[in-house]
């Protein structure tokens, strides 16, 4: 089972809308078809107080990277498209791999 970490960067004036379109929209549609599962969304502790924005880290467990990229095919450019139609530069992010490694 791997990780999806994706960090997103949201500007001051749309991070509320951000979040509540993150949890309502893309989370929701995201995990529909069950290829990404169990999502877990956080916001990143820098020690900024906001007034440029706020970072959030969205990870989903998936199968494989195959099936991950099978996935991006058929909803993740969809969902790609809308957040830069409704956020535009306001909001940036980068994807990074993560394999989860048991510790006891």
């Amino acid at each position: 089972m791997l990780i999806i970490n994706t960090t997103y960067h949201a500007s001051a004036a749309v991070y509320d809308s951000f979040v509540e379109w993150l949890c309502c929209e893309y989370i929701p549609e995201a995990k529909r078809d069950g290829t990404l599962k169990w999502p877990r969304l956080t916001r990143v502790l820098d020690g900024s107080k906001g007034e440029d924005g706020y970072s959030y880290a969205l990870q989903f467990y998936v199968d494989s990277v195959n099936a991950f990229n099978t996935w991006y095919t058929r909803t993740g450019i969809g969902l790609h498209k809308e957040m830069n139609r409704r956020f535009g530069r306001d909001v940036v992010g980068f994807s990074t791999w993560m394999e989860e490694i048991d510790t006891e």
